[in-house]
């Protein structure tokens, strides 16, 4: 089985990549509005979206060669994924995903005690497996986002002809994995329309972290 590791990268030392030895895990390192400093890295121009816009980019410019399984992260993960270099190390890391749905598998861990590590309104009591919980919102991102004016009802009716949950599922940070048939699932026309919406809405990002275990679902008809 090969496996990616999208890398969203700024600013942030990457060093860590040499801690993992699973030689079936392959590192893909894009790097947002700067030079690349290494041959194998991708830019992308202008840096819009946020590390979201990067994962879903890499989605849409590789939809018929993708991996076996793609992992999707920041470029320093561990604030909300400390068991990232263990997980990636393991046979059975599908076991350990906070929130799954058929071939998606979503992670949150707080291992290192950083952020979202203090329970707070809005966390769902889980028995799924991992350390961290996962997150769920109202249609206006509330309880955790007061800031960024979403409105995640509206664009649940751009992408879904399915009516709405009445609370929405969410791993903080955003990080994910998913199979290339669970990604096949939607049409790239639908994907592209996702990327072109990070790129030229401001508060996109937040909403997609809220509707991204929703969009790799077999159970929501795409719009």
């Amino acid at each position: 089985m090969k496996i990616d590791l999208v890398i969203s990268l700024f600013d942030k030392d990457i060093s860590w990549l040499k801690d993992i030895t699973n030689k079936n895990v392959y590192p893909v390192i894009y790097r947002k509005g700067d030079i690349a400093s290494h041959k194998q890295e991708v830019v992308i121009e202008p840096n819009v979206g946020r590390d979201v816009h990067t994962f879903f980019y890499h989605i849409l410019h590789n939809y018929d060669k993708l991996a076996d399984v793609t992992f999707f992260v920041q470029d320093y993960p561990f604030d909300h994924w400390g068991d990232l270099i263990e997980i990636l190390n393991s046979e059975t890391w599908e076991e350990k995903a906070t929130l799954k749905n058929g071939g998606y598998y979503g992670f949150h861990n707080n291992t290192l005690g950083t952020a979202w590590s203090t329970p707070i309104q809005g966390w769902l009591d889980t028995n799924q497996h991992g350390s961290g919980k996962v997150l769920v919102c109202n249609n206006d991102g509330s309880p955790q986002d007061l800031v960024n004016n979403i409105d995640v009802n509206e664009y649940w009716s751009k992408y879904f002809t399915n009516n709405p949950p009445s609370v929405y599922e969410f791993m903080p940070g955003g990080h994910f994995g998913v199979t290339k048939e669970q990604v096949r699932l939607r049409p790239k026309e639908f994907y592209e329309r996702i990327v072109q919406d990070l790129a030229t809405i401001d508060n996109m990002p937040w909403i997609i972290e809220r509707l991204e275990c929703y969009i790799f679902s077999n159970l929501y008809d795409n719009n």
